[in-house]
């Protein structure tokens, strides 16, 4: 091993530890890099500092390999030294795919813009990949994900459980002075209050009017937070759609896929935001609010939007949409939507905007004639002759009015041997419970949730006896198997509509991983702005991760949600610092792991500090 110093253009010199080895392929002399100094005038101060440092460095490091000659492998070795020697760290490298996307999408230049006037004490960008990082490695409590930053092998000591939660405000503008502000006036409307009952008739009124008066003023100053909030946070979406395209430049926006979901808190108390409302996880005291997510034909998220919790899914779409029309010049919009979104208003607004759309439908709605047909062989067949599940379409039209004016409309029939399984163990299953729960209960509100298939036998005043229904199994059996799909985008082919419509699995898997990987819920915040600033950080995760994905698959990996998001969490190096260097090494379970093999490609167990920027080369 050597001192390395190495002429430059600028006529400065690269300080580095080096040694001569031999490649054992190819048999040649060659010269690795042990330890980097960077690069300076030699006879500067700092010049003459780095070199010092690097002969000094030199000095232990021979020490070190004199001492190891003898040993059968480099274990026994470093257990061999005394613990003043050396230190043990274990390192996640696991962040280093998710950091990479991070910067393609040049979000350290948006943060820093977006913080900029603010006087925090920690890069702000930093803040906010941690806080994305938090959601993807083990989410938890922000406190919880305040105390694992010294895990990874980035330098994150910046963080404590005072900023993790203060970073969270930047979005909404909101800082120390405007706290002060607002909890002065809090205070005020306290103190008022406690002597409201202490005070004559006309003070009484005064007071009142003051407490009035200072509610506004706290709501105007909510109202600006939440409002600066929603301006932030679209910038963020106009920023990251731009970089995404350039990083995907055949990105396709045009066929977008929407949906809508609930999230829940652990808390009872209402408020404008926080509201009960139908939930799609069956909680029936928890307060919720809604998302509605719209993501693009490869699965990337577009954008999304936070709705009060009582606020019903077939009302979110249309602000979603005017946010993609404001932002983005896309020549064509297909919206894709099940048919829980289907509604004459929606199809409608849709309509309204020059838009197209591909819905699920439901049968009741089908032209007469379309319903009476049952599956045969003059259908378009798509199964393959030999196939075990038959299936196949018919196709019709239909026009619908709007505003005096004609408008055509693709109408499909899909019908699937599977499909109708599927529905078959479905009614089983529930037949099953209403069979095994039959008895004479009393009339009450939760009478019709118990079963579908019940029906009166008699009708005294305070009990009803019941049976099955046989008729209504019948009737829905006539109608398995078969699902419709509406769509104003009438020269599209059906079997291209069909498969954008299959596509919705997408959107479904989307909120799976919000809510199975990276825990969006229950939520534990209660103010709005640091509620938003939660989901915000949780899309951001999304993100990064649908990219991920996006990039494996382009390189033939194939690897489920689950497996990354585990196999990166779990990819911890062990650090062995002996002073003069770091070294780090990966166990033979990791060095056989699936995440080695397809992102990382590490081809030896033992890797010197210098070689780990390294690693993003080869992914």
């Amino acid at each position: 091993m050597y001192i390395s110093k190495s002429k430059t253009k600028s006529g400065k010199y690269y300080i580095s530890i080096s040694k001569g080895i031999r490649d054992p392929e190819t048999k040649k002399a060659k010269k690795i890099m042990i330890k980097s100094y960077g690069t300076f005038d030699l006879n500067s101060k700092e010049g003459k500092k780095a070199l010092s440092k690097a002969e000094a460095d030199l000095d232990k490091m021979i020490k070190l390999d004199e001492s190891s000659k003898g040993f059968v492998n480099f274990e026994d070795f470093i257990l061999s030294l005394s613990k003043d020697k050396f230190s043990l760290n274990h390192k996640n490298i696991g962040y280093l795919p998710y950091i990479e996307i991070f910067k393609q999408l040049k979000l350290p230049s948006f943060f820093a813009k977006l913080a900029k006037g603010y006087k925090q004490e920690y890069n702000f960008s930093d803040m906010m990949f941690y806080q994305v990082l938090g959601r993807l490695f083990n989410p938890s409590s922000k406190i919880e994900v305040a105390s694992r930053k010294d895990d990874f092998l980035y330098d994150f000591n910046f963080v404590n459980n005072d900023n993790i939660y203060s970073s969270l405000d930047i979005f909404s503008d909101f800082n120390k002075h405007k706290s002060k502000e607002l909890t002065h006036r809090l205070e005020l409307i306290k103190n008022m209050e406690a002597i409201l009952d202490t005070v004559d008739s006309a003070s009484k009124i005064i007071l009142e009017e003051n407490i009035k008066n200072t509610s506004n003023e706290i709501k105007i100053l909510t109202d600006e937070f939440n409002k600066n909030f929603k301006i932030n946070e679209n910038k963020l979406f106009k920023h990251l759609n731009k970089s995404i395209e350039k990083m995907m430049p055949d990105r396709n926006m045009s066929l977008a896929f929407y949906d809508c979901t609930t999230y829940y808190f652990e808390s009872f108390n209402e408020d404008d935001f926080r509201e009960r409302g139908m939930s799609k996880e069956n909680k029936r005291n928890e307060t919720q609010v809604v998302m509605g997510l719209l993501i693009d034909s490869n699965g990337i998220p577009i954008s999304y939007r936070l709705f009060e919790g009582n606020k019903h899914e077939l009302h979110t779409m249309e602000e979603v949409i005017d946010d993609v029309l404001k932002n983005y010049t896309i020549k064509e919009i297909i919206i894709v939507a099940d048919r829980g979104l289907n509604s004459k208003a929606n199809l409608e607004m849709i309509r309204g905007k020059g838009l197209n759309y591909i819905v699920g439908s439901k049968g009741s709605s089908a032209p007469k004639n379309m319903k009476e047909k049952k599956f045969n062989s003059s259908w378009k067949i798509t199964s393959k002759k030999d196939a075990k599940y038959k299936s196949g379409y018919i196709t019709g039209d239909r026009t619908v009015i709007q505003n005096g004016e004609e408008h055509e409309e693709l109408i499909i029939k899909k019908y699937s041997d599977l499909y109708k399984e599927r529905e078959m163990f479905k009614q089983n299953k529930m037949l099953e419970r209403a069979k095994k729960n039959i008895k004479d209960f009393t009339i009450n509100a939760t009478t019709k949730s118990k079963s579908k298939y019940y029906k009166a036998v008699d009708n005294p005043k305070k009990k009803i006896t019941v049976e099955i229904d046989e008729e209504k199994i019948k009737n829905e059996q006539e109608n398995f198997g078969y699902f419709y799909i509406v769509t104003n985008k009438i020269d599209m082919d059906p079997a291209d509509v069909m498969i954008a419509y299959k596509s919705l699995y997408k959107i479904e898997e989307s909120f799976r991983i919000l809510k199975t990987n990276l825990k969006a819920r229950p939520v534990y915040h209660f103010k709005e702005r640091r509620v938003r600033a939660h989901f915000l950080i949780c899309y951001l995760a999304l993100v990064l991760q649908r990219i991920l994905e996006y990039k494996l698959a382009e390189n033939k990996v194939k690897l489920s949600t689950h497996e990354i998001i585990n196999g990166l969490e779990g990819f911890i190096l062990d650090e062995i610092d002996y002073k003069a260097n770091k070294l780090y090494i990966i166990s033979d379970k990791l060095f056989n792991s699936k995440i080695n093999s397809k992102i990382f490609k590490i081809k030896k167990n033992v890797l010197l500090s210098n070689e780990i920027p390294n690693l993003l080369k080869k992914m």
